[in-house]
């Protein structure tokens, strides 16, 4: 039916080499380390989220102490202003 063919060998290609297992390694772990720590994030923020908004209290006092802290961040960048070390934002 159809003429067959002989494949060329490939073995020699497909040796293992020290660049292609470090390359690799290298890509492997900056990828698990991105995905993983990215998925971390995102889990970590969902789940403080949750335990956030189940308890009103908690949800008002963690309000008021961030309310709090900016209060005392601008006052801080005002006092900073006031004697001249502080940056404008040009």
């Amino acid at each position: 039916m159809f003429p067959t063919e002989s494949l060329p060998d490939l073995t020699p290609y497909l040796k293992p080499s020290t660049l292609g297992d470090v390359t690799a390694y290298f890509f492997f772990g900056a990828g698990g380390l991105f995905l993983g720590g990215e998925t971390g994030l995102l889990t970590g923020s969902l789940s403080a989220g949750r335990t956030i908004s189940k308890d009103p209290e908690s949800r008002q006092r963690i309000e008021i102490a961030f309310r709090k802290f900016r209060a005392d961040a601008y006052r801080k960048q005002a006092d900073l202003l006031d004697q001249g070390r502080g940056e404008l934002g040009f």
